[in-house]
C-alpha cells in the first residue's frame, strides 16, 4: 500500500514538468519597442530542443528557429544550412539559415521568410493534420513533430502576418 501511494504521488507531482513539452503553444504580447504585437509559437521536444516561430506585426514575415539540443561550436558559423519544412509529407517552404546560439550555448539554426513565403507557410501550417517535419540542415535527422494544436496556434500567426505591411 505504501509503495502504491508513493508511486501515485510521484506520478502526480511529475506531470507539471511534462506540461509544455511535445505540443504547440503560443504567446502573444505587446512589444513596447516596435509598438507592434509579437507572436511566439513553440514546440519543445525537451528542455534543450525544439522549434520556435517568431512574428512581429511591425516586422516582415516570420523567423523559424530550430534548436537541435547540442552545444554551439564557433566553427558552425561558417555553415549555411538549408532549412526545409514539410507539412503532412509535402514540402512547404525552405530557405538558407543562419547558425547561432541561445541560452546556455545551445546551437540554433534560424531562417527568415519574406511575407510571401510566410503567408504560404502559415497557410500550410494551419491546415496540418498529421505532422510538421523540419530539417535544420545540420542535424543528422529531421524533427518529426505532431500537428496536433497547429490549427489553434496558427490563428495568432496568421493574424500577425496579415497585419504586416
Amino acid at each position: 500500500m505504501r509503495i502504491a501511494t508513493v508511486l501515485v504521488v510521484a506520478l502526480v507531482s511529475a506531470q507539471p514538468a511534462w506540461a509544455d513539452f511535445e505540443r504547440w503553444t503560443s504567446q502573444v504580447t505587446e512589444d513596447p519597442f516596435t509598438q507592434g504585437r509579437r507572436v511566439v509559437i513553440d514546440f519543445m521536444s525537451s528542455i534543450r530542443s525544439g522549434v520556435v516561430i517568431f512574428c512581429d506585426t511591425k516586422g516582415t514575415g516570420v523567423r523559424i528557429r530550430a534548436i537541435p539540443g547540442y552545444t554551439f561550436e564557433g566553427v558552425m558559423t561558417t555553415l549555411t544550412p538549408k532549412m526545409e519544412i514539410a507539412i503532412d509529407g509535402e514540402m512547404a517552404v525552405s530557405g538558407d539559415g543562419d547558425v547561432g546560439f541561445v541560452g546556455d550555448n545551445m546551437a540554433i539554426v534560424e531562417v527568415s521568410f519574406d511575407k510571401g513565403l510566410s503567408e504560404l507557410f502559415v497557410e500550410k501550417f494551419s491546415a496540418a493534420k498529421r505532422q510538421v517535419a523540419l530539417k535544420d540542415g545540420m542535424s543528422d535527422s529531421p524533427y518529426l513533430l505532431s500537428a496536433r494544436g497547429t490549427t489553434k496556434v496558427a490563428g495568432a500567426l496568421k493574424k500577425c502576418v496579415d497585419e504586416q505591411e
